[in-house]
């Protein structure tokens, strides 16, 4: 177990790092081909568009979930019994739960991250 969570907390970050450039880099391509925005203006938005914060929640979001997917995943594996049958029903039912606990996590950590008290909205 512990070497699946080393893994993953490596590699997860990595890949989201990797997602937000790569979508960065498609916005660039849709802006510059259907938008006619210039590269310099486009960047210059991106730049004042980033925050620090966000990144930086992003990573932490990231191996939060990276670990709630790996611990649900062991479990449900090393309860399966029975043959490949029962695995493939451990498998959906950790599938499920997973989603599940990552959207629960996503939303608490967004109330954590983001919630303002004294926002009138």
């Amino acid at each position: 177990l512990v070497p699946k969570i080393h893994a993953i907390s490596v590699m997860m970050p990595l890949l989201t790092v990797l997602s937000m450039i790569l979508g960065i880099l498609g916005a660039v391509v849709i802006g510059i081909s259907y938008l006619d925005i210039g590269i310099k203006p486009f960047y210059n938005q991106v730049v004042n568009a980033l925050i620090l914060k966000d990144i930086l929640t992003g990573l932490i979001k990231s191996v939060v979930f990276a670990w709630l997917i790996v611990l649900t995943a062991a479990a449900y594996g090393f309860r399966a019994r029975g043959g490949a049958a029962d695995v493939g029903r451990a498998t959906t039912a950790s599938v499920v739960t997973s989603i599940f606990l990552v959207i629960l996590a996503d939303s608490i950590l967004g109330l954590i991250f983001y919630f303002d008290p004294t926002s009138p909205i």
